[in-house]
């Protein structure tokens, strides 16, 4: 049976690695994650200070090649987390249409990893 979901503007699915940083969190931190992931990839209030870049990691206004992913590290307004994302294909889409049994956007996001504030200034690897 069909889950009921509620309607969104785009899907977001959680890489592992962005999972297990929204696991960690209290739950109160996790409904605020899910709410600016929902609300923020696509023309978020921080959309002006996205840095996009290919997969070759040269940040750039135009990344590489129409066949390279292009990726999106978005800041998010809550609790100084960025998002690094790339936009689902479409054959994305359709497997988790098919998954989710029920209709689902047209577009979504593959959320590769979320990275809290103070990763900016560490250098060793973040606990998780």
């Amino acid at each position: 049976m069909p889950q009921k979901r509620m309607k969104y503007a785009y899907e977001v699915v959680l890489a592992p690695s962005a999972l297990r940083v929204v696991v960690a969190l209290r739950r109160a931190d996790r409904l605020g994650i899910f709410d600016a992931l929902q609300a923020e990839l696509e023309n978020g209030p921080n959309a002006d200070k996205e840095i996009r870049f290919d997969s070759s990691i040269w940040a750039d206004t135009v990344p590489g090649d129409a066949e390279d992913p292009v990726y999106t590290a978005t800041p998010l307004s809550f609790g100084g987390y960025t998002a690094l994302h790339r936009p689902l294909t479409k054959a994305e889409i359709e497997r988790l249409a098919a998954r989710q049994n029920s209709a689902i956007a047209d577009r979504g996001y593959y959320v590769i990893d979320i990275l809290p504030a103070e990763s900016a200034f560490r250098r060793w690897p973040r606990p998780v």
